[in-house]
């Protein structure tokens, strides 16, 4: 291509690439926020199970309390949650426990225990009277009424987050299928990265992009190479073998020592491309072998940039989610600037941003690419396409862990 493309053109070129992993199947249900399931999961018992009280209170008949209150009824028993469902005689009041099973019947109800005078200190008392009836519903929860048994308990595509665990073991649908997250290589090059000598630098984007993904409960590892292809090539070849994504960072500039840009060239394996942002206009993906690659830029603050938006966004389609048609897909919020921020030409400038909820302020450090304190503590990118005046509002894509 003659010229920069635009961040959206080039996440489609990116995804266009990319399918989910082959799914799996799923016996330990544990939370993995990033995989989904691959089919829908097949309720295996109903939800709720059987009748049940939805409050604490007293299950009567709704014939016993016609007419005008108050109303008094002996109590004939009690029934907590867990127990079998105990029989409620014509005339009487049955106490029973939110979850309790109540018996079927078209014609009972539960009172609410604070439309009662049901004594403070929680003893069974020999009899109630019911002070008032609030509306005409039941506080009964129907046996089948979210979920009846065969029915879809949860659609494929649905994140295996905390809340689809939940429902897949109260519909016992405890086996499933579903797409895994993505194993990641991280590849990190330069011969000036690490060593600690007087002119080389520590090595930050390894660990910061490790880290980053672990903190999206990814396996992911690190490997270092020296600015020397063959290192570089046994480095993809040890990845491809252990990985199901190869992250690589730094190396696919111009200069004369870009490493990953002449092996890939070399080999025709990797694509670059230069996008219309600042930082990380340089990038790249393709495949070693046939494990899917994203190459990163090196300068700090651009790989931080752009692992957020375009390898995170690889990662959640190799892990099943549907491919991301826009860089500002992701929450997006119009937020105030705490001060000026100056821009010019035509690429689109990003600023990694710390969020104030509170004032609804994004909070940015005046940076350049290498500055890469200016990333601690950031929870978002404002994304400046004309100059921003403080006070002003700005776009803003919310990271978050998941």
């Amino acid at each position: 291509m003659n010229g920069p493309v635009s961040m959206d053109h080039y996440l489609d070129l990116l995804l266009s690439g990319i399918s989910p992993l082959p799914p799996r199947a799923v016996t330990d249900l544990r939370a993995d926020p990033l995989s989904t399931l691959s089919s829908d999961a097949i309720a295996q018992r109903a939800v709720p199970p059987f009748d049940n009280s939805a409050v604490d209170g007293y299950l009567i008949a709704r014939t016993d309390v016609a007419g005008t209150g108050p109303w008094t009824l002996p109590v004939s028993g009690d029934v907590p949650a867990g127990s079998a469902p105990g029989a409620l005689p014509p005339g009487h009041a049955l106490r029973v426990m939110t979850g309790a099973p109540v018996p079927r019947g078209a014609d009972l109800i539960v009172v609410p225990v604070e439309d009662t005078d049901s004594p403070a200190d929680l003893s069974l008392p020999p009899a109630v009277t019911v002070c008032g009836l609030r509306a005409s519903k039941s506080n009964i929860r129907r046996a089948g009424e979210h979920l009846d048994a065969g029915q879809v308990a949860v659609r494929a595509g649905t994140p295996l987050d905390a809340g689809t665990v939940a429902a897949l073991i109260s519909a016992g649908a405890v086996r499933i299928d579903a797409h895994p997250c993505p194993v990641v290589t991280v590849v990190t090059t330069g011969d000036e990265v690490g060593g600690g000598g007087t002119w080389s630098i520590p090595n930050s984007n390894g660990p910061m992009v490790v880290e980053a993904l672990r903190c999206l409960l990814l396996k992911a590892r690190h490997i270092h190479v020296p600015d020397e292809e063959e290192h570089l090539i046994r480095a993809l070849d040890r990845a491809h073998a252990e990985s199901d994504l190869i992250v690589t960072v730094g190396g696919i500039s111009a200069g004369a020592f870009d490493v990953v840009k002449a092996v890939g060239l070399r080999t025709s394996s990797l694509t670059f491309t230069r996008v219309a942002m600042r930082p990380g206009g340089p990038q790249g993906h393709g495949a070693w072998r046939t494990t899917p690659v994203v190459c990163l830029p090196g300068n700090p603050l651009a790989t931080w940039v752009s692992l957020h938006l375009f390898g995170i966004p690889v990662i959640r389609r190799l892990a099943g989610a549907p491919a991301q048609v826009s860089v500002t897909q992701r929450a997006h919020l119009r937020l105030k600037s705490d001060r000026d921020i100056a821009h010019a030409g035509s690429s689109v400038t990003l600023h990694p941003v710390t969020i104030d909820w509170a004032s609804g302020t994004a909070h940015s450090r005046a940076h350049r690419s290498h500055m890469v304190g200016a990333l601690a503590g950031c929870t978002g990118i404002a994304v400046v396409r004309s100059p921003v005046a403080a006070g002003e509002g700005i776009d803003v894509i919310v990271l978050q862990a998941v």
